[in-house]
């Protein structure tokens, strides 16, 4: 699928669009489309359902010292289990990540505690990159180890004072310890 130039966007089936990251860096172009939850197959055991979709944006261009670089931004809505209270849980998704594109693995910069950071993730180029692929990668790297309800909205709590209710059973334990010593 061929992407289309800047300003404009484009309908593609995500899971099937292939890019040479270089060639669409240096064209400036850009991909738009809105992917199903239910199409990362990866996700699906973070997810409580696989309801809704999320929206992306892949744009290629140069950085301000001229390196080719790509813009993914993915915004949408997640439903992930709550990890006190199991209950769904409403995750608002906000990616804007940047790469930038270097020829080959012995061109990444090496970083050494004293040198300035790179501004970005770095990608090899390639001439078959998976899209999709890209985006579901930062989906996962996006989303929270143990995702919870603020306590004040969380289930949890009803439950734990479910479980610090006094035993039944307690009485007749205290009955049985009082009989021993007669």
């Amino acid at each position: 699928m061929a992407a289309s130039p800047k300003n404009q966007t484009s309908s593609t089936k995500a899971k099937g669009v292939v890019i040479n990251n270089v060639e669409f860096a240096k064209k400036a172009l850009e991909l738009h489309d809105i992917i199903a939850v239910s199409q990362f197959s990866r996700l699906q055991d973070l997810v409580a359902s696989s309801e809704g979709v999320l929206d992306y944006r892949l744009a290629g261009g140069r950085s301000e010292d001229g390196q080719l670089d790509l813009e993914l931004s993915v915004h949408g809505n997640l439903q992930l289990n709550c990890q006190r209270c199991l209950e769904p849980l409403s995750f608002e998704l906000n990616i804007a990540s940047r790469f930038l594109i270097v020829t080959d693995e012995s061109a990444i910069p090496v970083l050494e505690e004293s040198s300035e950071s790179v501004d970005g993730d770095v990608l090899v180029a390639e001439t078959q990159m998976q899209v999709f692929d890209l985006i579901e990668d930062e989906i996962l790297l996006a989303l929270p180890l143990a995702p919870r309800h603020e306590s004040e909205f969380c289930n949890a709590d009803g439950v734990l004072d479910e479980l610090k209710k006094p035993n039944p059973f307690a009485a007749l334990q205290g009955w049985k310890a009082s009989k021993k010593q007669n």
